[in-house]
């Protein structure tokens, strides 16, 4: 369906439950029968949406006969009321489309669609079951906004969480009632001028700019609960996938913050069975689409205006609010092979077609950066080897380079170049043979890391890198886990100082296709700053420490202790 005119109607008011008000924009044919509605709720300015390339365009939408209503979330730029990040967002969102539904020129069936946060408002809405909701598309968004979004394996996330926070904080002032002072908008500038001194300041309860009273409260509350607990669990959408009964559209890109958290949410979702789900994961981060990436050239299919996703949007919508069947079949999965720089589809994820694979941790005890004799193997060792040490100093922690990762005034997603990193004393590095046939890994990537600590509390990063046959080196996917959150994210407990334990370290799922000559390695440490807060190593809270100790940290890989990565690959 195509419509010639467009109306578009400015400051629409919805006012939600407890009657606060809320305002967006409508765009809808300008005339005909009642038409499919959509919803987008953001707290990023209703004005300023479809600057993301990712997101469909309500435009778009509109021109293709739906009424999309863009609506400014509660407490945010045009809307009254008092934002809360995340704890109203369930309650308004199912308000909004309901409100969508009555009206005359909607014909009561609404979808509603969102990237980031208002990717979460579109979730926290689709689980509160709105009677009028057919289907929902959630875009680069979290599935837990304690173990996702705040902190990621019991660290906290300080790169995301103090830039985005600043961000947020920012944008409040500008508000007419806001109740910040002069002086305290002046401070919280300073903070943003020099966001890495600003990441480095302990205690993180008394960050400049963002632990002012009326400021950020929400950052005092995102430290002060730094496990899952009753505040986080209400929110948790992975608690129950089965809350979601109506099909949804995940996509995701392979460096993006949430590349977690979107598959998470799509493998929970698919594995309820009760509605349809589909994926689609590219070689995108948060905020760049492009072919161009990191240090990575992904080819002519790569950007997200050329791979046919706009179609898909469509195709979605208008299976499930018109009942038209698409002209093309539509696969569950559809996701960007690195490496060979082509798409693929799958009918689960990971492909239903892949093996599991271990690759163990080996050396002769000296694997300290990529110099050293780390290896990794089929075979684990069949008896005694000697462990990897390094000093773990959180007044010298690994610097981020690349990743999954949003906190651009910090530093830059994607694949980028590792070769500084690896030349540290403090990354442990394991690297196979190169291979002498394609290899194909696609899939979910973790690490059981069997380590030592000689401190109360410390943390252990990985990262999965791919290496060219001349050396070059390029972080693909990577993780942290706290070493008190090991066993729960709900109740930590200190390690034993000299101890070995064995820990888990989610590393996100990456889809690469390594060529004849190159290399895999793993790079193992226990810092990544300041995409993760550097572990203070004294047990104390990290977000109440002053004082920091360096540790000495060991990494097991004997018989007993058979430290491995794991993956998928696909025989081809």
């Amino acid at each position: 369906m195509a419509v010639d005119r467009v109306l578009v109607e400015k400051h629409v008011t919805v006012t939600l439950r407890d009657g606060v008000e809320t305002r967006g924009d409508l765009y809808r044919p300008a005339e005909g029968a009642p038409v499919p509605g959509i919803v987008c709720r953001t707290p990023y300015d209703k004005e300023a949406i479809g600057q993301t390339r990712v997101l469909p365009s309500p435009l778009k939408f509109a021109e293709a006969g739906y009424a999309v209503l863009v609506v400014d979330v509660r407490g945010r730029y045009s809307s009254d009321g008092v934002f809360e990040p995340f704890h109203n967002e369930g309650r308004d969102g199912h308000d909004t489309v309901e409100w969508l539904a009555a009206q005359p020129f909607c014909d009561g069936n609404v979808g509603i669609f969102g990237l980031s946060y208002y990717g979460a408002t579109t979730l926290l809405a689709t689980r509160e079951q709105p009677p009028s909701l057919r289907c929902a598309a959630a875009i680069i968004t979290a599935s837990d906004y304690f173990d996702d979004w705040t902190h990621y394996g019991g660290a906290l996330q300080l790169g995301f969480s103090g830039t985005w926070g600043m961000g947020l904080a920012a944008a409040q002032l500008l508000r007419e009632d806001s109740a910040a002072s002069e002086a305290d908008a002046e401070a919280l500038a300073l903070a943003m001028a020099s966001p890495l001194e600003t990441l480095r300041h302990r205690p993180l309860s008394e960050l400049p700019g963002m632990s002012i009273p009326g400021v950020a409260p929400y950052w005092a509350e995102w430290l002060e609960h730094d496990r899952r607990d009753e505040h986080w669990e209400a929110l948790r959408l992975s608690r129950n996938y089965a809350d979601f009964r109506v099909p949804v559209m995940h996509v995701g890109g392979w460096f993006d913050l949430f590349t977690l958290g979107t598959v998470r949410n799509f493998q929970g979702m698919h594995a309820a069975g009760v509605a349809e789900q589909r994926l689609w994961m590219g070689p995108w981060s948060h905020t760049s689409y492009e072919r161009y990436h990191g240090d990575v050239d992904f080819g002519g299919t790569a950007p997200v205006g050329l791979c046919g996703i706009d179609v898909a949007y469509l195709a979605f919508f208008d299976e499930h609010l018109r009942g038209q069947e698409p002209e093309e079949p539509q696969p569950t999965v559809r996701y960007f092979l690195m490496g060979s720089n082509e798409w693929r589809d799958a009918s689960a994820w990971p492909p239903a077609e892949a093996r599991a694979q271990a690759l163990y941790l080996r050396s002769g005890g000296e694997a300290q950066s990529a110099r050293g004799d780390g290896r990794l193997e089929a075979a684990a060792a069949d008896g005694d080897e000697p462990p990897d040490r390094y000093l773990y100093d959180p007044e010298r922690p690994v610097p981020t380079e690349g990743g999954s990762l949003l906190q651009q005034s910090v530093g830059q997603p994607g694949p980028r170049e590792q070769s500084q990193i690896e030349a540290r004393d403090d990354v442990l590095c394991y690297t196979t043979a190169p291979f002498e046939q394609p290899l194909t890994v696609a899939g979910p990537v973790t690490v059981e890391l069997w380590a030592v600590t000689d401190a109360p509390d410390t943390d252990w990063t990985a990262k999965l890198v791919a290496v060219d046959a001349d050396g070059t080196a390029i972080s693909l996917c990577d993780g942290i886990r706290r070493a008190s959150f090991r066993e729960s994210l709900t109740d930590p407990s200190p390690v034993t100082p000299g101890k070995a334990y064995r820990y888990e370290i989610e590393l996100g799922s990456t889809a690469y296709r390594f060529a004849p000559g190159q290399r895999l390695r793993l790079q193992v440490s226990s810092s990544n700053f300041p995409r993760f807060d550097a572990n203070p190593n004294t047990g104390e809270p990290a977000w109440r420490a002053v004082e920091t100790r360096p540790a000495v940290q060991q990494v097991l890989h004997d018989a007993a202790h058979p430290s491995a990565l794991r993956l998928w690959l696909l025989d081809e």
